[in-house]
């Protein structure tokens, strides 16, 4: 993958040792489930032209996209069940295993020298800024901003590919729903800049 070896050569501030084992985390994600992992590279891609636009210092955005790779970490522990589920309602034990993936992939990234950004990104990608997201409730700007860059790049990546449960949708038709939830579940002056770099250079490539 390009962003893999991009995040090698500049590492974000990290030594090239634990970007390495970073990116063997996110490696092992493909490994479990094939979505999962090549999702993973489309968000950090999106997360990566997101924080160029909101003009975070090249550093700062490098540790975004890793923060956008890494984001589902914590579904390397979820049970093989969830990832063969066809259908968008899932148990309430299953619901419980999703819910918690933030928290562990933050606990596996505590092993691992990680910057800040990255972590964040990790454990409140599904924090809203209505207040009504998990694993914790934040609100607003309390979220850190690297989790709310993440958070835009995700759903917008969700709901334009297929998934078991699911078929894409068109990139106005994402569009449409990122403006419906902007300022609820997320931030909506970031909204507003992913929209226009959307519109001006288009959805990611597929070798992403």
């Amino acid at each position: 993958m390009a962003l893999a070896a991009e995040l090698l050569n500049d590492p974000a501030g990290m030594t090239r040792r634990d970007m390495r084992s970073l990116l063997l985390i996110a490696s092992a994600l493909g490994q479990k489930d094939e979505y999962t992992h090549a999702h993973a590279y489309r968000v950090a891609y999106y997360a990566k032209r997101l924080a160029l636009c909101a003009g975070l210092a090249m550093a700062d955005v490098m540790q975004v996209a890793m923060g956008g790779m890494l984001h589902d970490t914590g579904k390397l522990a979820l049970s093989d069940t969830i990832f063969s589920n066809r259908k968008a309602a899932l148990s309430r034990e299953m619901l419980r295993e999703v819910y918690n993936h933030p928290l562990i992939g933050a606990s596996m990234l505590r092993k691992i020298s990680c910057p800040k950004a990255v972590f964040d990104a990790v454990l409140f990608h599904h924090e809203r800024m209505d207040g009504s997201g998990y694993p914790f409730g934040l609100k607003g700007e309390a979220i850190p901003l690297s989790a709310r860059i993440v958070s835009i790049a995700d759903c917008f990546d969700a709901i334009t590919t297929d998934r078991p449960y699911q078929k894409r949708k068109s990139c106005a038709s994402a569009i449409l729903m990122l403006e419906r939830v902007s300022g609820k579940r997320l931030d909506s002056d970031l909204v507003n800049l992913f929209i226009r770099e959307i519109r001006a250079r288009g959805m990611a490539a597929a070798s992403q």
